[in-house]
């Protein structure tokens, strides 16, 4: 005989611990429990204030030499064609553009993008003309009295991991041509690669710690939609002895460090029975 729970929204009490009341105190060493499917939102932020990731510059090509913007990504879930967005918009907003006044069509002179045959993020910068081209209005910049492009600073802070760029600036001096940077290290746009679901009753004598109850992988997923897993065979975990009134799951990474739900509205759907004999 085999029973169903659901935990889901209501259950959670911070972060992504979840807690299931039980309609009595029991034993439940004589009890398996599986996971047999999930749903859970992909909202957590790969980069955020917190995690010190979210700002880099960029040296701006002026009349009067060069300026200084800074560069703040709001806290967010991106991949590295949102992060080139952000910091299009952010050039626009700062007034580093020029505006075509036929189409309307805004052009910045910096750009990230991936290279994805060579595995690498790409840091573009574009040459600044001395003058606004023809056809053309400038939103608010001034231009070099010689052609330059504009150069990215890295940080030291966590953009480095997510763009697979050391701390320095690209291009190290001011140059006068189309300039790409390759990132010399591998990025980790996301450093969540998996998902454990950990149970407090569990007793699982073969990983790591011994609460986990099954892992599931986000791949392929995009940011805010919803990770979905349906157990093909139930894998049963055992239980831990001792009288209890609660479960308690939480939601950890590979490295079993709490992972920062942004939307809690999870479901998990266990099923329960009792071992065989």
């Amino acid at each position: 005989m085999s029973f169903n729970i659901t935990v889901n929204k209501t259950h959670n009490t911070s972060g992504s611990t979840y807690r299931y009341k039980l309609g009595r105190n029991q034993d439940l060493s004589q009890l398996e429990i599986a996971l047999s499917s999930a749903t859970i939102p992909f909202s957590w932020f790969n980069i955020s204030q917190s995690q010190n990731n979210n700002t880099f510059q960029i040296i701006h090509p002026t009349n009067a030499g060069t300026t200084t913007l800074n560069i703040t990504l709001a806290n967010g879930g991106y991949n590295i064609s949102d992060i080139n967005e952000a910091l299009r918009v952010s050039l626009i907003n700062q007034g580093y553009y020029i505006q075509n006044t036929t189409t309307l069509e805004q052009r910045v002179y910096a750009e990230i993008r991936v290279n994805a045959s060579t595995y690498q993020v790409q840091l573009v910068s574009y040459p600044c003309p001395t003058s606004v081209p023809s056809g053309w209005v400038s939103g608010g910049m001034t231009f070099p009295t010689t052609t330059r492009v504009p150069q990215f600073v890295i940080p030291n802070n966590g953009f480095q991991t997510r763009t697979g760029f050391p701390a320095a600036t690209y291009p190290a001096s001011p140059a006068t041509v189309l300039t790409i940077s390759s990132s010399p290290n591998v990025p980790v746009v996301s450093d969540v690669t998996n998902l454990m679901i950990l149970l407090d009753s569990a007793y699982n004598p073969y990983s790591q710690n011994n609460q986990v109850l099954t892992s599931i992988s986000p791949a392929g997923v995009e940011f805010g939609r919803l990770i979905s897993f349906a157990s093909p065979e139930f894998i049963f975990t055992p239980q831990q002895s001792g009288a209890r009134d609660t479960l308690t799951f939480r939601i950890v990474d590979q490295f079993f460090r709490e992972v920062e739900l942004v939307d809690k509205d999870i479901v998990l759907n266990l099923v329960i029975r009792k071992k065989a004999n």
